[in-house]
């Protein structure tokens, strides 16, 4: 009885991390899973003008206490109806938690606060 108890725990306590999206004004790309930060910037041949570049892919690894400072902020984001929008426009953000997903306003002070995160954590 007891042993089964703690495989339901432990199995509980062992639940997957959601994936954290993120897209930027220009709609580069942060996808950021537990263990890794990627960049996916917008190609040339992918933005509105033909010639805008979002530079060059990356991916670094985080520590698990980086991962969920990046949720807590995320969840925060969502928590934040005030800086919300209906429709997504340019220099708006998108923030995504699992399938949970918000279009934060441009010039935001939580869009700025998960952006200056992000590029921290690239080194940029």
């Amino acid at each position: 009885m007891y042993r089964i108890l703690i495989i339901l725990i432990f199995a509980a306590c062992m639940s997957p991390q959601p994936e954290l999206t993120y897209a930027d004004g220009s709609a580069n790309r942060y996808v950021i899973s537990p263990t890794q930060l990627n960049y996916l910037p917008v190609k040339p041949e992918e933005s509105s003008t033909g010639m805008y570049s979002g530079g060059e892919p990356a991916t670094v690894t985080i520590t698990a206490q980086q991962y969920a400072g990046l949720k807590t902020l995320f969840e925060k984001a969502i928590a934040q109806t005030d800086q919300h929008m209906a429709d997504r426009i340019k220099t708006s953000g998108v923030v995504a938690v699992g399938d949970k997903q918000v279009i934060l306003t441009p010039g935001s002070a939580i869009k700025a606060e998960i952006e200056n995160k992000l590029k921290e954590l690239l080194g940029r």
